[in-house]
């Protein structure tokens, strides 16, 4: 992860805001932040009040994840609430999609979001995702 001034000020925002520990911290269109595994509920916040608040500051959309150490529920969160079945063959993580859109939403436009989650599963667990 590399780190700019930018990214630096949004991870102490949050950190300060939410008393959550940051994992990992990707910034793009929309900001992804994964926090230690058991802060999910410090980093939302109650009815979503810490999300909210930072995404006015920030003036950009928010996804908060929680880290788990099995790469099944690691993979799962980062889904979530797309509806699927997660399975571990050898050392690919296969994703089945239930209908077209939810594969869809998994790939995201030119593959952007299978890109995201390819790329944090291969550097936590040297796996890599396949959609069925």
């Amino acid at each position: 992860m590399f780190l700019d001034k930018d990214k630096i000020q949004k991870i102490n925002l949050f950190e300060n805001l939410t008393s959550a520990k940051i994992k990992d911290f990707i910034d793009d269109e929309k900001i992804v932040i994964i926090v230690k595994q058991g802060e999910i509920r410090k980093a939302i916040g109650e009815h979503g009040k810490n999300i909210k608040m930072i995404e006015k500051i920030i003036h950009k959309r928010l996804k908060i994840i929680e880290f788990n150490n099995d790469p099944l529920i690691f993979t799962k969160n980062f889904i979530h609430p797309l509806k699927t079945d997660i399975n571990l063959n050898n050392d690919i993580i296969e994703i089945k999609a239930q209908d077209r859109k939810t594969k869809g939403l998994l790939i995201g436009r030119n593959g952007k979001n299978l890109n995201k989650l390819n790329n944090l599963i291969k550097n936590y667990f040297n796996l890599t995702i396949k959609i069925i």
